[in-house]
């Protein structure tokens, strides 16, 4: 398989040149081409004064953590620079403008419609759900989009050399999403070839990628930098009691920020000091009892810092009308900020890094996996095997002596 193209930041503004007119033709709004256009100016003025360096991956890193990271605090401003950046990276690479969405009105074009139409008529006898469905067209309309963008009208005229390039084009992705898409794509060459589509077993230079669970090591905060959050916390304003609350409640008992957000009154029992609910990601019910410093950070919330609101969950949203707190993504990384916690620009940290840090502390103070799984409310064990590869004692344990 061949590599990615070399490509200079000195060639970098013909090549957003290119990138706006090609946005133009495929109907982008002049609104939107010039939203992305603001950080494409920013890469172009911080490549100015570094004319012959790659415009590497490590390149566009250094951009975001130098130029952008304040901005990458809010969650709709990363979206919208990261956004940028990946596109002005294909376009360098590959000659093709990914698209971010794929709703369901999105159709494959009229030339390569029959083979993508048909294959996705064949897996619904799989009896998918709704959203696996959903996840399996939009990986291929990407596909799609590549094939379409540089060319191709007919399946007969794809080559190896295409899907290779193809495949490097998911470089920056999970394994578990490079893993899915290979195999999906595999099953579309196979389909494509038994029913004429294609003339030759492309799917043969589709490689096996083994998504092995868990294979990242997660994020974590040190007992050290959980103090330093708290205790940055402004405490004095209602939205500073809210989020002191919410993060004693992450740290404390590794509750998943989405149950955080939605728990209710009926959630706390608060004569056995028990906070029980059903976890929005399993299904499964958990309960665990309640500290008394989350106990009175939370009430200290709700006398002094929550609005008037007929919602009823515990903690809201404080910008009228006072509505669901629907995000956090964007409270932690500011207040890391505040805290002097310094995090790589690519690195995303946010509250499940609370979670992690529990369950570690648990594991280095000999609490046994089980007791662990229960507490964080795992539907498996293997979930909460994970913590194994940050838990240096753990770690410790499995070394084997050597022979000398």
């Amino acid at each position: 398989m061949e590599g990615l193209n070399k490509v200079f930041t000195s060639e970098l503004q013909t090549y957003v040149s290119e990138l706006k007119e090609v946005m133009f033709q495929k109907g982008y709004s002049d609104c939107q081409v010039q939203t992305y256009n603001k950080t494409w100016q920013s890469i172009l003025s911080y490549a100015s004064v570094q004319p012959n360096q790659e415009f590497t991956e490590g390149f566009r890193q250094q951009f975001l953590q130098d130029v952008c990271a304040e901005a990458l605090e809010k969650r709709d401003s990363m979206y919208r620079i990261t956004r940028a950046v990946n596109m002005l990276s294909d376009f360098t690479q590959f000659h093709v403008i990914f698209r971010q969405y794929c709703t369901p009105s999105t159709d494959f074009s009229e030339e390569l419609h029959d083979l993508f139409s048909e294959f996705l008529k064949a897996e619904e006898h799989r009896h998918f759900s709704e959203s696996t469905m959903k996840q399996l067209r939009g990986r291929l309309m990407r596909f799609h989009d590549y094939l379409y963008d540089i060319g191709i009208r007919d399946f007969k005229s794809v080559t190896g050399s295409i899907i290779n390039t193809y495949i490097l084009s998911l470089a920056r992705y999970s394994t578990t999403y490079v893993s899915e898409s290979l195999r999906e794509i595999r099953r579309l060459l196979t389909f494509g070839y038994e029913n004429g589509f294609i003339d030759t077993p492309l799917s043969d230079f589709i490689p096996h990628v083994k998504n092995i669970r868990q294979q990242k090591i997660p994020s974590t905060f040190t007992d050290t930098e959980i103090e330093k959050i708290l205790n940055s916390v402004d405490r004095s304003n209602p939205i500073g009691k809210r989020n002191y609350a919410i993060f004693l409640i992450a740290a404390r008992l590794g509750i998943r920020s989405s149950d955080i957000r939605t728990l209710t009154f009926s959630n706390i029992n608060w004569d056995d000091k028990l906070i029980s609910f059903c976890q929005q990601k399993t299904g499964h019910a958990l309960s665990l009892p309640l500290p008394d410093d989350v106990g009175w950070a939370i009430i200290d919330y709700l006398k002094n810092g929550r609005p008037e609101t007929n919602v009823k969950n515990i903690f809201v949203s404080h910008m009228y009308p006072y509505g669901e707190l629907h995000s956090l993504g964007n409270v932690i990384p500011r207040q890391m900020r505040t805290a002097g916690i310094n995090t790589p620009a690519n690195k995303r940290t946010g509250m499940h890094a609370f979670r992690h840090g529990l369950a570690t502390r648990m594991l280095e103070n000999d609490v046994s996996l089980p007791v662990i799984s229960q507490t964080l409310g795992h539907a498996d064990i293997s979930s909460t095997e994970v913590y194994l590869r940050i838990s240096i004692k753990q770690l410790a344990l499995c070394g084997l002596e050597v022979d000398l």
